[in-house]
């Protein structure tokens, strides 16, 4: 090809710029591979990592809540169970319309989480995709690699189901490159979904991957397909599933509040948890973190009182506070639960007195929610609305769960960061105690009601804090 010359006078600077072909213009960008050298063993197994670690559900925005593995916005601020909190402006543009159900599309929350999960969605098929072309991996890894990586995109699938409900099922065939990438979403997900996960389950060991917690299993699929078939109210595929998890899985539920113990993770309850890092030298640290970076505003927080430095958001409401009131047996007051409230101290200065409730409540509310004159971990009392940014807006109450004891701080918080809201805690998507209350309506779906009280019964009958 004839060389073009390329003369560019900039007569205002006096500058004389001499270009000579196109080629330097063809540059491969600098720290970024190609798939001919991720065509391999070692680089489709960094690929399945990379997969992994959007489970966190931190992606490319920077307002990770929004697309939080907990969900907590669109789990629980929408299902009544706690407020935003903070103050009304913070965030309040993005997430009080979800909370009030009057969300528009261009909500950033719901970009955000749609961004997140269709990454995650790629970054599976990235997997599949690149694997078929490498020419090192046994037949066993493969199928393992593969159900792996179907299970992932199972579980982005999931989450996006779960939020619109009519989504686009992406495979690995589905590319820019073909040119197939307007796929509708009029056909349903759900047996794509169930698909990969029957795959996953037909082709995963019972134990991780050379021990690493955290990858999906024989019964991490049984347990995700099971939740599926129950969103689908296919309650009689659900049950087997279930009762071999039950069965023959090696969980048991451990102490209620060792769940949300940072220094507890993994537990024997854990059977699908997204693992979380901290002080792990990753470095710059103010900006980057191996944390739970989607919960790192839920923390009880006041400018000159709180112990945590940020940020008053995910504040437990009245309505679930309520839920734990109990009748003189102990059971649950399922009629009259939210006719009185539980005492409370809103509106009351924190040094004034205050009696907390004296009822018969669920023990396990106090180690859920922090109210006044109740030990709070190991910090002692919680003080009420000294520890609260705004009570007239959120409440008098404040989150109990994921949080670091006061023995906990430097070591389960990243020093580094930000805030030291950026926690090792890991994030339970599945916990045992979920298989025994989906197995519990399963069984009451399918009329077999004694069964489901016993599975609510060993619920209820586990260790709260060190005693039965």
């Amino acid at each position: 090809m004839r060389k073009v010359k390329l003369w560019v006078i900039a007569m205002t600077a006096g500058i004389l710029i001499n270009a000579c072909d196109k080629s330097y213009l063809n540059k491969r960008p600098l720290g970024q591979l190609d798939e001919a050298a991720l065509a391999n063993k070692k680089g489709v197994e960094r690929l399945l990592i990379g997969a992994y670690s959007l489970l966190d559900g931190i992606g490319g925005n920077k307002s990770w809540w929004y697309s939080a593995a907990s969900n907590w916005i669109y789990g629980s601020i929408c299902g009544s169970e706690a407020y935003k909190g903070s103050d009304v402006d913070d965030q309040g543009p993005e997430i009080n319309p979800i909370e009030k159900f009057s969300m528009t599309a261009s909500n950033a929350c719901l970009a955000s989480k749609w961004g997140t999960v269709y990454d995650g969605v790629q970054r599976a098929n990235d997997v599949l995709r690149i694997m078929a072309k490498a020419t090192d991996i046994s037949e066993d890894d493969q199928k393992r690699i593969r159900a792996e990586a179907k299970f992932l995109r199972a579980h982005y699938h999931f989450e996006a189901k779960k939020m619109w409900n009519k989504i686009p099922f992406i495979d690995e065939t589905i590319t820019y490159g073909n040119g197939n990438y307007h796929v509708s979403n009029q056909t349903d997900a759900w047996p794509n979904i169930e698909n990969d996960l029957l795959f996953a389950i037909r082709n995963l060991k019972t134990t991780p991957y050379q021990g690493a917690v955290g990858r999906a299993t024989k019964y991490t699929a049984l347990a995700l397909l099971a939740k599926a078939y129950m969103f689908q109210k296919k309650f009689a595929l659900a049950k087997p599933l279930l009762d071999t998890i039950i069965n023959y899985g090696p969980f048991k539920l451990v102490k209620y509040h060792n769940n949300f113990n940072p220094a507890e993770r993994n537990s024997d309850e854990s059977i699908f948890s997204v693992q979380m890092s901290v002080n792990d030298g990753i470095g710059p640290n103010d900006i980057i973190t191996n944390g739970n970076l989607g919960d790192v505003l839920n923390f009880p927080y006041s400018p000159l009182n709180s112990p945590y430095s940020c940020c008053g958001f995910f504040q437990p409401s009245q309505y679930l506070v309520n839920h734990f009131k109990t009748d003189a047996a102990g059971l649950p007051d399922l009629d009259n639960f939210n006719d009185i409230d539980v005492k409370h101290d809103n509106g009351i200065l924190s040094s004034d007195p205050f009696d907390p409730d004296t009822r018969t409540l669920d023990p396990r509310l106090d180690w859920t929610v922090g109210r006044r004159g109740i030990p709070y971990l190991d910090w002692g009392n919680h003080p009420g609305a000294a520890w609260i940014r705004d009570s007239a807006y959120g409440g008098p109450y404040s989150p109990k769960k994921n949080l670091y004891y006061q023995s906990q701080q430097g070591q389960q918080h990243d020093q580094g960061f930000w805030t030291n809201g950026s926690t090792t805690n890991n994030v339970n998507l599945i916990r045992f105690a979920d298989v025994l209350l989906w197995a519990a309506e399963v069984e009451a779906e399918l009329d077999n009601l004694i069964k489901a009280r016993d599975y609510v019964n060993r619920i209820r009958r586990r260790v709260i804090c060190g005693k039965l």
